[in-house]
């Protein structure tokens, strides 16, 4: 990488922000996602059962129905990290 580039931190999400990040990303992909998707994760994330919500979004992402950028893909990646350790 060129010295002139920008560099990036990339900090892990705090348990306790799990909840709003979660929700801000699926606001994020609501429109790439089908209905019957969302209505399933935002009903896991009312409840707060983010350890059955990840891995339905994790699934989706994966199987290469929708396309998502290297920013989405991190905040998916930091999302799960967090929920594993919370």
């Amino acid at each position: 990488m060129s010295s002139s580039e920008p560099t990036y931190r990339i900090d892990p999400i705090d348990p306790s922000d799990v909840a709003m990040r979660f929700a801000a990303l699926l606001d994020r992909l609501e429109p790439l996602l089908q209905a019957d998707d969302v209505t399933a994760l935002r009903g896991l994330v009312a409840a707060g059962d983010f350890t059955t919500a990840y891995p339905l979004l994790d699934g989706i992402t994966n199987d290469g129905a929708i396309a998502v950028d290297t920013a989405t893909l991190v905040e998916l990646v930091l999302l799960g990290q967090a929920i594993r350790s919370g």
